[in-house]
């Protein structure tokens, strides 16, 4: 795109573009200067930098500029003082023309040598009848804070809830729990998944990740151009490094006055959300959950790698246990438990209310949509886990995604062992584990079998209440 600029020369004519590469931004301006030189040249040189400078930390000045930088004449001593001043680097020290010197030139910028040259060549011979050689520069952009990468998605909330709740009905009316209950949650997953995808089917698309600051709003962004600008003059004069000193002073303060007052706002808007609270709290002390992984080149063959490797442990694992079949005498109790009570619908609502609703992606829906059909889906989940606690069966339902997450920062990154294995299970299957560990709490309470100097995992105990005791 062509790069406006706010002002005309009179000693020089120029065409200035834009180049975008993801985030980095740069400017080209190509020169053209004929006529003796004059001081008039470097004054208007130096007003064309301090403009393109306040809009890009990486520009390039290229072209006929039609000077012997090569000699030590006072006025193409002044040009290339401008270039420097600038922070600007020379990259052509050969003979351009027929008749030497280096008349033209290339001069690069890049703020945090985001922008390399890696090679500057004059071409001696030229076929195309100048007096002038071609010039072939190579330039190596290095970018760093962004990348992209390949999701697969489904627009959640773009779904019709009307229309995919009348369609939830149709199928929950033919759905049966008597033929078990991994067969019944099969077909209830395999219905759920058809409609899903005929409401929102999964897409792929790429996105860029890149970290946000969203404090650093338009006033932050001009003071930094200032601050740039005052950090290309700072070497001109201690006046010029004082008051660049104190730019950089400024503009520290304010990134961290504008912190302040977006994290504060943020806090007061969720002061009762604690998840909130505990994400803004750990961003802000740098207690991120650390997602590093194995060096790999194919992520898919990185997961059977994990996948078989945790198989592997916990085989390793059964085969060091002895069993022994014979028949052991315990201690005789008058307090049987055969079956497990039923649960009811006000139960499961009671448990959700205490639990609340938290889905993997292996459940029957996403946690939104589960949560806008819960009422219609109640009915069915109660059958389900009845139909589990009748059966004794958790076929099915124990199926979790496995996220491997480092167990130590300073471990090998590369060793599988440096891993835990962290689950995430479906909700139905937690449902079932929740309505078994309170009717197995209730038969312990009520035949006073728990142990008096337990306190974890027990409810109302802790840690704490055994400092008490």
């Amino acid at each position: 795109n062509v790069c406006k600029l706010s002002i005309t020369f009179q000693s020089f004519e120029y065409v200035a573009v834009w180049l975008k590469a993801e985030t980095v931004k740069i400017i080209l301006v190509t020169v053209y200067r004929t006529g003796s030189l004059t001081s008039t040249f470097s004054k208007e040189l130096d007003l064309l930098l301090s403009d393109i400078s306040a809009k890009a930390d990486n520009f390039i000045i290229a072209g006929d500029l039609n000077i012997h930088f090569e000699t030590n004449s006072s006025i193409s001593k002044q040009c290339l003082d401008v270039f420097k001043s600038y922070g600007m680097e020379k990259l052509v020290s050969e003979s351009t023309h027929v008749n030497g010197g280096s008349l033209d030139q290339i001069f690069l910028f890049s703020m945090n040598k985001t922008l390399k040259y890696s090679a500057c060549e004059v071409e001696p011979l030229n076929s195309l009848g100048s007096d002038h050689f071609p010039i072939s520069c190579s330039l190596n952009l290095q970018l760093s804070g962004k990348y992209f990468k390949n999701i697969h998605v489904r627009r959640i909330a773009a779904v019709d809830k009307v229309s995919f709740s009348s369609d939830m009905k149709e199928i929950l009316d033919t759905t049966s729990s008597s033929n078990g209950f991994c067969h019944a949650i099969d077909n209830l997953s395999s219905a759920c998944q058809s409609v899903l995808d005929k409401h929102a089917p999964v897409i792929s698309k790429s996105i860029s990740v890149v970290d946000k600051a969203p404090w650093f709003d338009k006033e932050y962004r001009e003071f930094r151009k200032l601050r740039r600008q005052a950090e290309r003059t700072k070497h001109l004069s201690e006046d010029a490094f004082i008051f660049y000193k104190e730019l950089c002073f400024k503009a520290s303060e304010l990134a961290k006055n504008k912190k302040k007052a977006f994290l504060k706002n943020v806090i007061e808007k969720s002061e009762t959300k604690a998840r909130t609270l505990y994400t803004v709290v750990n961003k802000v002390l740098d207690k991120q959950k650390c997602h590093t992984l194995p060096e790999n080149e194919d992520i898919e063959k990185l997961a059977s790698q994990f996948n078989n490797f945790y198989i592997d442990k916990i085989d390793k694992i059964r085969e060091q246990f002895h069993y022994d079949n014979s028949i052991q005498e315990c201690t005789q109790t008058s307090s049987e438990m055969f079956d497990f009570m039923p649960t009811s619908m006000d139960e499961i609502k009671d448990i959700i209310r205490e639990s609340g609703v938290k889905c993997s992606p292996a459940d029957i829906l996403p946690q939104e949509l589960l949560e806008d059909n819960m009422d219609m889906l109640l009915p069915t989940i109660v059958d389900l886990v009845n139909t589990s606690l009748k059966s004794g069966s958790m076929d099915g339902v124990k199926l979790a995604d496995i996220a491997p997450l480092l167990k130590d920062r300073k471990l090998d990154t590369n060793d599988l062992n440096s891993y835990r294995p962290v689950s995430n299970l479906t909700f139905i299957g937690k449902l079932v584990e929740r309505v078994v560990l309170r009717r197995l709490n209730s038969h312990m309470e009520q035949n006073n079998l728990l142990c008096p100097d337990q306190f974890a995992y027990k409810k109302n105990h802790s840690t704490e209440t055994i400092l008490f005791k």
